[in-house]
């Protein structure tokens, strides 16, 4: 699945200059892999890589010999000439990353290029460039997502974001996407996952400048033209179901916190008793909105109810623990819980399901470690790491992980995810209702409705 602009969906990454984040992220292609530490090893990186590396080369220094030994032979032999210098500082860049995640199974270690790296940042301020608000899916025949086995033919609309360009010209989830500019995508690319990645550099454009879109919706052949815009997307949306106050989180970007906690409050001050916290389908993002969010709901008691989260980095490891020993951490972070919440007693619901991921787990598991509300849902993804920003020379970066989170009782949820309280799937993805995207109608969405009915009030003995 992938959206109109080249923002990675499943992603909200590490600590950049501003904040710590975490996110699973789109994985930058290596290039020589086996120069993986040539121009790192000098330059402004070489102290951070010396330090992060200590395995690479010889004692705590890296073996820059030979590897500038393995790129001159590659400038001076190798059947293509003139290589550019380009080419060995990325694959020197991407080769580290590449032997991390094959020696150290981490998934969510990057490398990314400049381009990579300015999207990546535009992503945490919600901003999708030269877009009209939707994101596709390769679907099977008739709309219908496809099984374990089925191979995908068509391209979808999986979401079209509410109050965005694409909804004001008529556009509608489920509508089949035909052409682009009235190029017949099936003609330009007969794989259709390759037509998926064509699909969304064709939609994408200038904002100001307009695109045709052809879908079929129920077998009608439609056209839709667009006006592309830089959107600018909210992360959090609200809305009252009597004294219920259904609040959806899509992502942790900047500033998400204090919308929150404005929307929350309003929601309160309305009328609402009672919340759904709606996690669902949230990647995750900064760690400093995680917090921020959390501590509506929650009063700080010392040396009782402490922490968010608590972060621990640079640890040994051992054949029984080989993501590292908890004890062994040098640096120990703890997210305490931020006095004047505006929800400490509202009975609280939390929505999670399969790609509720990083941030969006340590809000569960701090909600309910703390006994504040109870999961409704599927288990959730399971990343419990958080990475860092460290900017390279040209404008790349280096997207780390630095450290492993753990819940106020002391879990690790990485790999394994958090299990709600009380179980309950959906048909399918499509049944899901959503406020920031067109979707089913409340009453078909089970997840939901159980929440509902667990925030009713329950008669009282006679």
């Amino acid at each position: 699945m992938i959206p109109d602009a080249p923002e990675p969906r499943e992603a909200r990454p590490g600590r950049s200059r501003q904040g710590l984040i975490v996110g699973a992220l789109v994985v930058a292609a290596c290039y020589v892999t086996g120069l993986a530490v040539n121009n790192l090893a000098t330059g402004d990186a070489a102290s951070a890589i010396n330090r992060i590396f200590p395995r690479i080369g010889q004692g705590n220094t890296v073996d820059s010999s030979g590897v500038a030994a393995t790129w001159r032979i590659v400038q001076q032999e190798y059947v293509l000439r003139s290589l550019s210098a380009d080419t060995g500082t990325q694959g020197a860049e991407t080769g580290i990353i590449n032997l991390l995640k094959q020696d150290y199974n981490d998934r969510f270690s990057n490398y990314y290029t400049a381009d990579q790296y300015a999207q990546l940042q535009r992503n945490l301020t919600g901003q999708r460039l030269g877009s009209i608000g939707i994101a596709l899916e390769a679907r099977c025949a008739g709309e219908t997502i496809c099984g374990q086995s089925a191979t995908p033919t068509e391209l979808v609309l999986e979401e079209v974001l509410h109050n965005q360009p694409a909804e004001q010209a008529g556009l509608k989830s489920g509508d089949v996407l035909v052409s682009v500019d009235g190029k017949e995508l099936a003609t330009l690319e007969p794989d259709v996952n390759k037509r998926l990645d064509r699909a969304a550099s064709l939609v994408r454009g200038d904002p100001g400048t307009q695109v045709t879109i052809g879908v079929l919706r129920k077998g009608q052949p439609l056209s839709f033209t667009v006006t592309r815009k830089n959107l600018s997307i909210p992360a959090v949306y609200s809305q009252r179901f009597g004294s219920v106050l259904d609040i959806e989180v899509t992502g942790f970007d900047d500033k998400s916190g204090d919308a929150f906690r404005k929307q929350l409050q309003d929601g309160i001050n309305g009328g609402a008793t009672s919340v759904i916290l709606d996690l669902r389908g949230n990647p995750g993002g900064l760690v400093s909105e995680a917090q921020s969010i959390a501590s509506q709901f929650l009063q700080p008691i010392k040396g009782k109810q402490d922490d968010v989260v608590v972060r621990r980095g640079r640890m040994s490891t051992s054949t029984s623990n080989p993501l590292g020993e908890p004890g062994t951490a040098q640096k120990v972070e703890h997210d305490t819980i931020l006095s004047g919440g505006v929800a400490l007693t509202p009975k609280l619901v939390v929505l999670v399901d399969e790609n509720s991921a990083s941030a969006s787990e340590i809000v569960a598991a701090a909600l309910h470690d703390y006994n504040r509300g109870q999961l409704v849902g599927q288990k959730t993804f399971g990343k419990g790491s958080v990475q860092e920003d460290f900017p390279l020379p040209g404008g790349a970066d280096l997207h780390l992980t630095v450290e492993r989170w753990f819940g106020p009782n002391g879990e690790s949820i990485d790999g394994t995810g958090i299990t709600p309280d009380r179980p309950v799937t959906l048909a399918d993805p499509d049944h899901r209702f959503r406020l920031d995207s067109q979707s089913a109608d409340p009453s078909a969405d089970a997840q939901f409705q159980a929440a509902l009915a667990m925030l009713a009030p329950q008669p009282q003995p006679a």
